[in-house]
């Protein structure tokens, strides 16, 4: 019989986002209410990582809006888990009248870590009041956001460890110059990374940096002293990144970096960074950066753009 005839979820998968989608279409079943998600909070951004919409016109995953805007802030500050008409809840309803008062009911209790960090939330929207009868549905959702918390600790951690595996890997498919990660290595590091930001909705920086001078250090004082000047620009662009920052040489004299848990600020500070210690080294360099985005390709898109920004870059100095 359908678990949801019953009123029992399905079992769920040990990964956080296929239990993500599990409890989803449950839920839509189950407790039906226009539109269930579950969301991740990070760069005061709330954004949607798996959507089940059946009355607000399709809303995808990876769309975000401002945490400061959200609903979902309100009830992790204390407001109710459950809004059967938004009306009776003066910060709920002036969140939604700013929206175009489309939702009218809600349901929210947070995802949280190991450690009682927010990661995000569980939460629905209706397009009409709800009828009393569910706030019944109060401790069900409750209960499947905290297994949601525990699966998304398992995968947290698991991840963790493959990453660890990877990066033993990678070692020893390294650019053998320069010491780092190759261009087939960040190729399918990006492929194997793009997966997992998709299912937890981390921030991250994508750098890329060419180096402006190569090739008038070969043309005057030979391909060792190029050689050389390369190994510079490796070691002081290392020297500048954290144990969890991913560096790559991926072209003739072109870097590529991931940052995860970095923040547009974050980034811009790390730009910053990155190009003084160049500068102070002698390294001439043009230097782009891009946020991964789920809504904009991902962490391929995200290298794309920090590529086209860097020749944009290029040609500014050029210019000058």
């Amino acid at each position: 019989m359908d678990a949801a005839l019953v009123g029992h979820p399905p079992p769920l998968p040990a990964r956080f986002d296929l239990a993500s989608e599990a409890i989803l279409a449950f839920l839509r079943e189950a407790v039906p209410m226009g539109l269930w998600t579950v969301t991740r909070v990070v760069d005061d951004q709330q954004i949607y990582l798996s959507v089940v919409d059946n009355a607000f016109g399709g809303i995808p995953a990876g769309v975000s809006v401002p945490w400061s805007g959200a609903l979902c802030k309100y009830m992790i500050e204390g407001q109710p888990h459950i809004a059967l008409d938004v009306r009776q809840v003066p910060d709920y309803f002036a969140i939604t009248e700013a929206d175009g008062g489309r939702v009218a009911g809600y349901i929210g209790y947070p995802v949280v870590t190991s450690d009682g960090r927010l990661f995000g939330t569980l939460c629905a929207f209706a397009p009409t009041v709800m009828p009393e009868e569910f706030h019944r549905h109060g401790p069900l959702v409750e209960l499947l956001a905290r297994l949601l918390s525990t699966i998304l600790d398992a995968d947290l951690e698991r991840t963790a460890l493959q990453r660890e595996l990877e990066q033993a890997e990678r070692r020893a498919a390294t650019d053998g110059l320069t010491g780092l990660m190759n261009r087939t290595a960040w190729d399918l590091l990006l492929e194997k990374e793009e997966a997992r930001y998709h299912r937890f909705g981390d921030s991250c920086a994508v750098i890329c940096i060419d180096l402006d001078g190569l090739k008038s250090v070969n043309d005057t004082h030979g391909h060792p002293a190029g050689d050389d000047y390369l190994r510079l620009a490796a070691k002081v662009l290392g020297e500048q990144l954290r144990d969890t920052d991913i560096l790559a040489r991926v072209g003739g004299d072109e870097f590529g970096v991931i940052a995860p848990h970095t923040d547009p600020g974050g980034a811009e500070q790390l730009v910053d960074r990155l190009s003084t210690a160049l500068d102070e080294a002698g390294v001439a360099a043009s230097i782009g950066h891009a946020q991964y985005s789920m809504m904009a390709g991902g962490l391929p898109g995200a290298w794309t753009c920090a590529d086209a920004a860097m020749y944009e870059r290029k040609r500014e100095r050029q210019r000058r």
